[in-house]
């Protein structure tokens, strides 16, 4: 399986997510925001546990990051 999430209005940003013992940082980038409109940053990532920790972190809880696109 396959996700990419997404931040809005932001050309890169790196969300620093904490877990039990450690922090862990995930780097969104490619965004940008021209006359015609905007592209979210994002990142793209196979790693189920990688996952399961941006879903039940508080940056996707308050939608700013995003799900965009979830393959099997």
């Amino acid at each position: 399986m396959k996700a990419t999430y997404g931040v809005y209005g932001m050309m890169e940003w790196i969300a620093i997510i904490p877990t039990a013992h450690n922090l862990v940082r995930v780097r969104f980038e490619g965004g940008s925001v021209t006359g015609y409109g905007t592209t979210p940053a994002t990142f793209t990532t196979e790693n189920e546990a990688v996952m399961k920790l941006i879903e039940g972190s508080h940056y996707y809880r308050q939608k700013k990051i995003r799900l965009i696109q979830k393959e099997r």
